[in-house]
């Protein structure tokens, strides 16, 4: 499939079984479905699948798909960016096998394309505002983060530091990133017509470097891009550190599930392969491995959960 960019290292070997995390999987936009099986099938797998969707969580996928292929050599799995907008938007009409997104497909598709979508939920990802490293503050308010990303505070004077302009650097329109962040921090403010940033990017990756790049810059990105660049400072929100630990406590509120949606009609050439790459996504190997070592939490390790209008509540 063109447009997509491949990572592939070849390595003979034999995929071994791996316990799926049980209840992760949302069927549709609605029921639950549990997640079961093993990490792969007894028979040797065979074929091509493809993967778009949200960056913040591209980097974890594409270790895991590398690991994947090395032990099933006649697998390729085509991993691309474009949002998580993009990424349900492909898997609901079928243009890719799995679609990323940072958050629930309700809330980007219309009914009527949620129908067969089914909903695995991989992992945690916290996110926080990160600003360009002379920024002198290191605690923000989620009053004042509402206040910069609607326009209203527009010096830096009036959230503590040394004055100087705010310069607000936004994912785009349709970034899972992005919906989660104004979820968290806006909490349905309305963000006025003559509010312009200056700019919109479409990756996390961008957004740390024009932060890094632009005087007093402010944005936001996953905790895993926080270490990226050096001239970038990730600041506490209502004196909460932005940490795995504080997410999984519920202390840390801006954090969604990174989903990678899949279809219950797939057709059957690609299927099986789809379903035992999932699979290993659940699986202990991937969740004790490539997600900590990426920067996210593994869905065990959460005291909370969220629903996909927000609330939270205690994991029973």
């Amino acid at each position: 499939m063109q447009g997509f960019d491949m990572s592939r290292r070849t390595f003979l070997g034999v995929f071994g079984s791996a316990a799926a995390v049980a209840g992760l999987g949302l069927a549709g936009c609605g029921g639950q479905q549990a997640a079961s099986g093993s990490g792969a099938a007894d028979a040797a797998l065979s074929g091509s699948i493809s993967c778009s969707g949200a960056t913040s969580f591209q980097p974890l996928v594409e270790a895991a798909a590398n690991d994947f292929m090395d032990a099933n050599p006649d697998v390729s799995v085509a991993i691309s960016a474009g949002g998580s907008g993009q990424g349900l938007s492909q898997v609901a009409d079928g243009s890719v096998q799995i679609g990323r997104s940072d958050v629930f497909a309700e809330s980007k598709l219309e009914a009527d394309q949620c129908e067969n979508l089914v909903d695995n939920q991989v992992c945690i990802v916290g996110m926080g505002p990160i600003v360009n490293a002379n920024v002198d503050i290191d605690d923000i308010s989620t009053e004042q983060l509402r206040g910069i990303f609607t326009g209203e505070i527009t010096d830096w004077s009036e959230v503590g530091g040394t004055a100087g302009t705010i310069n607000v650097i936004n994912r785009e329109a349709g970034s899972g990133t992005r919906a989660t962040f104004e979820d968290a921090v806006l909490a349905g403010a309305t963000v006025p017509d003559t509010f312009r940033p200056v700019a919109e990017v479409d990756s996390s990756g961008t957004v740390v470097e024009q932060v890094a790049a632009t005087e007093g810059a402010i944005s936001y990105v996953a905790f895993n891009y926080f270490e990226t660049n050096d001239q970038i400072k990730a600041l506490n929100v209502d004196g909460v550190e932005p940490t795995r630990e504080n997410v999984e406590s519920g202390d840390f509120n801006i954090w969604a599930y990174e989903h990678m949606y899949t279809r219950s009609d797939e057709d059957e050439s690609t299927a099986a392969v789809t379903q035992a790459f999932i699979e290993y996504m659940l699986s202990d190997e991937v969740q004790n491995g490539a997600v900590v070592d990426e920067g996210f939490i593994p869905m065990t390790d959460m005291q909370v959960q969220k629903d996909a209008e927000g609330n939270v509540t205690p994991v029973a």
